[in-house]
């Protein structure tokens, strides 16, 4: 009897073994679009789902996700991008736009894949160019083979330094104030430097199975391997003086004119606090996000992915792969309005049909608001020049009609 016992016991440990869900260098990535069905949160920003409502037992994503989120929309995007040719990440692998819309560039061998650095625009700051910031050293994200119980914890630090005209933008943003005040900054201080850390933290910490049942999903049962992959930023500035080799830090800086007392009460000014009462801009400035990503054996990317708080009750967006992979972004399928040119450069034309006045608001591929455009008369151009490449989608709001829809920028 105790052979029988152990006999099933063998098989029954032996199966799970082998349906396990495993990641290895060769099915980490794949460069090329990925269609997926995308849902979001695009209210007040302190709106989001209970992710209650989203992980049932058992687990199972069906059209019902429409009636939770305020928004939802097909996207191809391109989850990995290929090679760097040129500029600070030139031995990456790949590279893919994370939760907080910065793009991690990473060098995957068959031991491992590492972060070189990020890229991207810091808008808050009023720079909207895509600045490089390489890593001082490598940032572990994953070691291969991943299975259950497999932990990656790693810290990574960069500086990017640039001319005080970068902020010139930010300042104008003070009001009247603000161009005055830039003026007396560049008579003092010659440079910038930002102070990136990165903390991120992957941990596989669930298997089971999972049911897409959605009319356009990529439908069946699937067995899965859940990654938990959180990203924290501390991002601080400092400043240097004309003539200076030495940055200090901003909360430290001051400026000193004898008009300044006529506005604020006294000679001297912290750019600190300034930065902080005029713009809201508190340093060291701090950001979280957790991404639940459901793997399946032999795939290149998740094919479920949760964008939810860091104890994980909330969630403000949700992406799971699409059943047709020959969809494209460049299509349009509303039948009043007119889109082009799609893809486009820099201005994009719309018309609405019988619309006076409306909202545009564009929104990246991972559900973050990156433009919101008042839209007067039928006929309207947008100058998209300041996006990213890439896939957008975007709605129009007008009246008590919704028009939803997707494009292209190259």
């Amino acid at each position: 009897m105790k052979k029988i016992l152990s006999a099933i016991v063998f098989v029954a440990f032996s199966v799970c073994t082998f349906a396990q869900v495993t990641i290895t260098s060769s099915n980490y990535y794949q460069e090329g679009a990925v269609a997926r069905d995308v849902y979001t949160v695009e209210n007040d920003a302190t709106d989001s789902v209970s992710t209650a409502n989203i992980f049932t037992t058992p687990l199972t994503f069906s059209n019902s996700l429409e009636s939770q989120f305020s928004a939802y929309n097909m996207v191809d995007s391109v989850y990995y991008d290929g090679p760097a040719t040129e500029g600070e990440f030139t031995e990456e692998t790949c590279s893919f736009a994370d939760e907080n819309g910065m793009r991690m560039h990473l060098k995957v061998t068959d031991e491992k894949a590492v972060c070189l650095g990020v890229s991207g625009a810091l808008a808050q700051l009023g720079i909207n160019d895509n600045i490089e910031v390489p890593f001082e050293d490598e940032m572990d994200v994953i070691t291969f083979p991943a299975q259950l119980n497999s932990q990656t914890n790693s810290t990574a630090h960069g500086l990017y330094i640039e001319h005080i005209s970068a902020l010139q933008e930010s300042f104008n943003g003070f009001g009247s104030y603000g161009p005055m005040i830039y003026q007396f900054v560049t008579a003092e201080y010659d440079s910038i430097m930002i102070d990136i850390q990165v903390t991120y933290s992957s941990d596989f910490d669930e298997t089971g199975t999972l049911s897409l049942t959605g009319s356009r999903m990529m439908q069946g049962e699937y067995e899965y391997l859940r990654e938990k992959r959180q990203y924290s930023y501390i991002t601080n500035m400092y400043m240097q003086r004309n003539g200076s080799t030495e940055f200090t830090i901003i909360s430290e800086c001051t400026l000193t004119n004898s008009m300044f007392s006529m506005f604020f009460g006294s000679e001297t000014i912290n750019l600190g606090e300034a930065l902080e009462s005029m713009m809201g801009l508190s340093f060291p400035m701090t950001s979280t996000s957790v991404t639940l990503n459901y793997w399946r054996a032999d795939d290149n990317y998740p094919i479920v992915e949760m964008v939810t708080n860091p104890n994980l009750t909330h969630s403000k967006h949700l992406a799971i792969r699409y059943e047709d992979h020959e969809t494209s972004c460049t299509e349009q399928e509303i039948a009043n309005i007119e889109i082009f040119p799609n893809p486009t450069t820099d201005i994009l034309n719309i018309a609405v049909e019988d619309m006076d006045n409306g909202i545009m608001n564009i929104y990246s591929t991972n559900g973050s608001l990156v433009k919101e455009v008042k839209l007067n008369g039928s006929h309207n151009s947008i100058n998209v020049n300041d996006l990213h490449n890439g896939c957008y989608f975007f709605n129009i709001l007008y009246g008590d009609k919704e028009i939803k829809g997707n494009f292209a920028k190259n």
